[in-house]
């Protein structure tokens, strides 16, 4: 029994040795992070001082991140130490959101801080990580990359970090790039600003491309980017070289506009000559002054090129649209070569029939056989109805007008009819018809009717022309006639002054008119020109919207004033207008624009928009681009990049 009590009595007091053993290192000991009283009472230990004592080299990261987090720093310190502090700081509650939902990444972005730079990046993307918190893939593509990135690739992102997404998606040539402008920074501003503009969906190759076109013509195509834009741009990428060997023997922004409106040409002839073979063809166009004709039509420089001194005169005489009517409308290597000779020697009147009558089967054939003679008739003839309608517009007529208009009205001319009968008759029956001297013997009593007669003896139709005149010569004869059987002599005379001043009188007229019909038709047939480009489109509303703009290049002066006047302009547009206006000739060039609609991100259950502000155009990408902090701009094309490495994870 007393062996019984005495163990009992041993267990209780070894149990309260070891309670009061517990309950001292409770009071002695020092919750590291938390707060405790000593068994006597001794004031509780300040985590943050504690914080600092182990960071002393940290105070005022420590200080921030304590001062505005407290428990949230005190628990990302115990698991991530001073690098989770410093990606507390970076990040601020993203961060927090980070360790509580995603530790994972939170572990992968505290592993990218090896270097102030990367604190920097962080810091200046926090709000996209914010706007990311719903997507999983895309934060952690973000995060593998940047942590990827080394320490000088850093801190290019650091101090451009609008040029990130560029950086991970060709790290290499952007660092390269920004390396090599970093001297300049107006020039390294336009670089990225240029560069902002290429898509990153596709890739990495189409801003490899461009980035290739920067290092080998450099300052050319910076200064071409800045005459005219991205098209300027994407020229010096197709034709760097020759432009490279062209030189200072043109203005830039003419060798430009030149190169971009013979893009086709030019192409054809790179592929079997040299780049300083095209450059010579260009000098020679800017030497003897054809350098606004030629580029304002996409077959000038071949219209000068395939047919040398003849074509210059043609493009001198008509104009661009002389090049336009040649390689539109005759495919023929005869008939282009007559169309040729019949717009350098006769100019706009030539343009407005070759482009009337180029369909025709029979204007075709006596072109072929009699070159450009043929024209000169046809146009008089063909003004017939256009005098017609100058002299009725008149509001008031002379008495040879009046009399003109008679002659006209009744002789019917018109160039179909003349075409017929140069095939019918041969060139000589119509030159006899449309001498413009007024001959002496027309004046003679008879001359219209004897005509007539030849006319008919040789075997040809008479024109209504010709029977107009001898109508007006038979009116004459009677009135002599009458005149001798009442022996009034004096009444011949006067009816034979009448009829010299009468054929004078209404031959000024008539060429008058038709003169100033023959330049209203020149009008003319460059709105024909455009009629049966429209016509063969498909629809009524397009071929509307076509015509309105082939006009207002036309009022503007032409296609090579518009696109000279592009300096002016391009300040004045948008981001996404000018990215619209260079799409077409960059597609060629193999660059892809970026579009730039509103980017929408989901956060907390909430649409969120970004998207550029209204008017803003190139000056503010500039801007954007070099800027400290992260913009619309920015954040367009980190989207755009990340949707590039989903399409390539989707392909693998």
């Amino acid at each position: 029994m007393k062996r019984t009590l005495a163990v009992v009595v041993l267990l209780a007091a070894l149990g309260v040795l070891l309670k009061l053993s517990l309950r001292e290192g409770t009071t002695v000991g020092i919750d590291p992070v938390g707060k405790a009283e000593s068994a006597t009472g001794a004031p509780a230990v300040d985590p943050e001082v504690v914080l600092l004592e182990r960071y002393p080299l940290d105070r005022d990261l420590v200080h921030r991140v304590y001062d505005e987090f407290r428990q949230n720093a005190l628990a990302i310190e115990r698991t991530d130490g001073l690098r989770g502090l410093k990606l507390l700081d970076a990040l601020g509650v993203e961060a927090v959101y980070l360790h509580e939902n995603h530790p994972g990444d939170f572990g992968r972005l505290r592993e990218t801080l090896s270097d102030a730079s990367a604190a920097e990046i962080l810091l200046r993307w926090r709000e996209y990580f914010g706007l990311k918190r719903a997507d999983d893939t895309d934060r952690k593509l973000v995060i593998a990359e940047i942590g990827r990135l080394t320490p000088s690739q850093r801190r290019v992102a650091a101090r451009f970090p609008n040029a990130l997404p560029l950086l991970l998606t060709d790290p290499v040539g952007v660092t390269d790039l920004v390396t090599k402008w970093s001297g300049d920074p107006a020039e390294l501003a336009d670089s990225l600003a240029l560069l902002s503009f290429i898509s990153l969906e596709p890739g990495a190759a189409d801003l490899r491309s461009a980035i290739r076109t920067l290092d080998d013509h450099g300052s050319l195509a910076l200064d071409a980017f800045r005459v005219q834009g991205l098209d300027g741009f994407a020229l010096v990428k197709m034709y760097g070289a020759v432009l490279e060997s062209l030189g200072r023997a043109l203005p830039l922004d003419q060798a430009l506009i030149l190169l971009r409106v013979n893009a086709d040409y030019v192409d054809e002839l790179l592929k079997s000559h040299q780049a300083e073979t095209i450059a010579g063809h260009l000098r020679h166009v800017a030497a003897v002054g054809l350098v606004e004709p030629v580029a304002s039509s996409p077959d000038g420089l071949r219209l000068v090129v395939e047919f040398g001194v003849r074509g210059e005169r043609a493009l001198i005489q008509a104009g661009p649209d002389a090049a336009d009517v040649v390689y539109q409308d005759f495919a023929d290597p005869t008939l282009r070569n007559q169309a040729v000779e019949a717009l350098a020697e006769h100019g706009p009147m030539a343009l407005a029939i070759l482009d009337k009558y180029a369909a025709d089967a029979d204007f075709r054939e006596i072109l072929r056989l009699n070159g450009s003679a043929v024209i000169p008739p046809i146009a008089r003839a063909d003004s017939a109805p256009e005098a017609l309608a100058l002299l009725k517009s008149k509001p008031r007529w002379n008495w040879s007008e009046r009399l003109a208009h008679s002659v006209l009205a009744l002789s019917g001319e018109n160039g179909q009819a003349t075409i017929a009968l140069i095939k019918k008759d041969g060139l000589g029956r119509v030159a006899e018809l449309d001498q413009s001297d007024v001959e002496f013997q027309q004046f003679l009593p008879l001359y219209d009717l004897l005509h007539l007669a030849n006319v008919a003896r040789r075997g040809h139709s008479p024109t209504t022309g010709e029977v107009a005149w001898a109508a007006i010569d038979a009116g004459f004869v009677i009135v002599d006639a009458l005149s001798l059987v009442t022996v009034q002599p004096e009444g011949v005379v006067a009816s034979e002054a009448a009829r010299t001043e009468v054929r004078s009188a209404v031959k000024r007229a008539v060429e008058t008119s038709s003169r100033e019909a023959v330049e209203s038709a020149t009008t003319d047939a460059t709105h024909a020109l455009t009629r049966r480009g429209v016509a063969e489109g498909a629809q009524e509303v397009a071929s509307s919207v076509r015509l309105a703009r082939w006009w207002t290049v036309k009022a503007a002066g032409g296609t090579y004033q518009v696109l000279r006047r592009l300096p002016e302009a391009l300040p004045r547009m948008t981001v996404p207008e000018i990215a619209d206006l260079a799409r077409g000739l960059c597609s060629r060039a193999g660059l892809s624009l970026s579009t730039w609609g509103p980017i929408r991100f989901l956060k907390d259950g909430q649409e969120v928009l970004r998207k550029i502000p209204t008017g803003k155009g190139l000056k503010y990408l500039g801007v954007q681009a070099t800027q400290a902090g992260v913009g619309v701009i920015g954040f367009r094309k980190m989207e755009e990049h990340l949707a590039s490495r989903r399409l390539q994870s989707q392909i693998n």
